[in-house]
This record gives C-alpha cells, sequence and structure tokens, in this order.
C-alpha cells in the first residue's frame, strides 16, 4: 500500500505517527513545511499532490487540509485516480462542488474522520439505546466547550484554522463531532435551529458559542451548546427517555444510567486513551473497509448540512426544515 498524506499540521502529525507505529513504511508526505520533524526526514516529500503523483503511484491518500480546502484537495486526489481516501472532517465548509464529487467518483471508498464513533464510552451509549433501557427515548442535550487558546498552547490560537472565516472556522465545524455523533445515534433531524454569535472576547473572526434546536425524525427533541470559551474542557451528552436516562461524561471517561428504581449504573474507562480512537479509525481506514462505527461520504455529508441549515437559521431567524434546505 502507497500512502499519500496531505497536510502535516496537529492532526496530519497525529496520523502519520499512528500510522508509522502501525508498520507502514511507503509513505510520502505533501507539505509547505520547508523543514520537516526530525522523525519524519526519512520520507519523500512533495510542495503539491501534482508532484507526488508523477513521482509515485498511489493506492491511499489521508487529507490534513484546512477544512475549505478539503473539497478541492479530494478532487485532485480522486483525479489522480486515487479512490481509497481518508478525509479530516469535517467534509467542507459549504456545499461548493459536492455533487462533482458525487456524480464524477459514484466508486470513491471515501472515509471521513470522525474518530468520535470509536470512544468506548459513546459506543457503550450506543449499546445501551439499542437495548432500549432507558425505554422510548424524549430528548438529547450535547455540550462542548473548550478555551481555544488551549486547544494548541504552542500556536498562536489568532492565526490558526479556527479563528478564521477562510479557513473554515468556527465552533459548529470545528466541533461538528456534536452534530456527527447525534445523527450516529438517533438518525435524520427534521428540523433545526440555532443561536451563534462572536462574544469579541477572543478576538477572532469566527463564532466562538452557538445553541442549537433539534427536532428528529423519530421525534426526539435535542441540543446542542458549543464554544471556544469554557476555561475547562466540557463534553457531555445527557440523554433521557421514558425509563430513566444516561450520561455520557467524554472528560471523566464514564458513562452512567440512571432507571426506575432510582439506581445509578456506571461504565468507566479510564484507561482508554484519546489516541486510541484515531488508531483504531486509522485500522479500518488501512483495511479498505467500511462497518458500523466508519463514516462514508454520503453520511459526512449529513452532519455538515446540519451545521449549514444551524448558520442559516441564525442568521436568518428562521426554523430550516433539513429536506427543504438545499445549502449553497
Amino acid at each position: 500500500m502507497q500512502i499519500l498524506l496531505i497536510g502535516l499540521g496537529s492532526i496530519g502529525k497525529r496520523h502519520l505517527n499512528n500510522i508509522l507505529s502501525l508498520g507502514y513504511t511507503n509513505i510520502a508526505i505533501v507539505s509547505s513545511k520547508k523543514v520537516l520533524p526530525e522523525e519524519f526526514k526519512h520520507l519523500s516529500v512533495f510542495a503539491t499532490i501534482q508532484e507526488a503523483v508523477q513521482k509515485q503511484q498511489f493506492s491511499s491518500a489521508i487529507i490534513c487540509v484546512p477544512t475549505a480546502q478539503h473539497i478541492y484537495t479530494l478532487e485532485q486526489c480522486l483525479h489522480a485516480n486515487i479512490e481509497h481516501i481518508y478525509l479530516e472532517k469535517p467534509v467542507s465548509n459549504n456545499f461548493n462542488d459536492i455533487q462533482t464529487i458525487v456524480t464524477n467518483y459514484p466508486n470513491a471508498n471515501i472515509f471521513v474522520g470522525f474518530d468520535m464513533h470509536y470512544d468506548v464510552g459513546l459506543q457503550k451509549v450506543k449499546s445501551l439505546i439499542e437495548e432500549k433501557i432507558i425505554g422510548n427515548i424524549v430528548s438529547v442535550n450535547a455540550q462542548v466547550g473548550q478555551y481555544l487558546p488551549d486547544w494548541r498552547p504552542y500556536e498562536d490560537y489568532s492565526k490558526g484554522m479556527s479563528a478564521k472565516k477562510e479557513t473554515g472556522g468556527g465552533v459548529m465545524l470545528d466541533l461538528v463531532h456534536e452534530f456527527d455523533y447525534l445523527y450516529w445515534l438517533f438518525g435524520n433531524a427534521n428540523t433545526i435551529a440555532a443561536m451563534y454569535k462572536n462574544s469579541g472576547s477572543l478576538k477572532i473572526e469566527t463564532e466562538d458559542i452557538a445553541e442549537v434546536l433539534l427536532h428528529f425524525e423519530n421525534g426526539i427533541l435535542g441540543t446542542i451548546h458549543l464554544d471556544y470559551l469554557q476555561q475547562k474542557l466540557v463534553r457531555n451528552c445527557l440523554i433521557t427517555g421514558s425509563e430513566g436516562s444516561i450520561k455520557w461524561d467524554l472528560v471523566q471517561s464514564k458513562v452512567s444510567w440512571i432507571l426506575k428504581d432510582k439506581l445509578e449504573y456506571e461504565f468507566s474507562y479510564t484507561g482508554f486513551e484519546r489516541n486510541e480512537r484515531f488508531i483504531n479509525i486509522m485500522k479500518d481506514f488501512l483495511s479498505q473497509k467500511h462497518n458500523a462505527l466508519t463514516t462514508n461520504f454520503s453520511n459526512g455529508l449529513a452532519s455538515l448540512k446540519m451545521v449549514l441549515a444551524a448558520k442559516y437559521s441564525s442568521e436568518n431567524n428562521v426554523f430550516v426544515k433539513l429536506d427543504e434546505f438545499h445549502p449553497a
């Protein structure tokens, strides 16, 4: 397997280290960086995809460029006959040229990087839901927040992708995991409303806080809170059913549930390391086979459409019916 990794920011470095740890050696890099970390200097490096594919043939590509460049880079890879591709989440920051990919490359084997499906706590939540342990689900409330300057302390956050509109930043695209895992757990939403804003406290271009309201096709009501502002990482989800409730807390590595007996049950996974999610999703990608945890291109578009509908709702002060929403 010949692998081309495109983009050597923080997530690109993580994926590259993980691939090397899995024993893969036929790897080349496309990067604008003139000086590479010492551990990668034995690998071939190219300035562009065109240069890379002129020198070598690749069976797989891993796209880790800024969000706004995803579709352009994806099309370059597909045009070069690389049809097994890992695309970092989200799919894009808009729907421009999406139909070109769908129409021209129907057989492309695209994996979208929603690694949260590989969190064993969230997998436990999905299992409990499927067992109907809390009866019929009525509502779900997801929350995520972390102070943006703490994300990558070694970088100037105000110059990073998250801070800039042109690169596809902002809490709703950056923290798209919440939209995705709710879709993964509960299926399609039919109506969405939202309000977002830039609080001004971070002095960035993009929205740093958002509140989203969802109505799912199965009748479940949902909310999502997202922000760049909380001084301590928060990521959790509360699911309420007719027979009890389930709470997932990523920070505490814990799932707890309370049933009609009023007792609290707990599943703890404190020994699970965050990087295991990335290793396991990469193992599945390199196997070239989709499974219940992976996200294909079509499903990756579902969460993007939810985000764009939420933005449209906030900007136009309307509820949006997703089956009638056609993002530009």
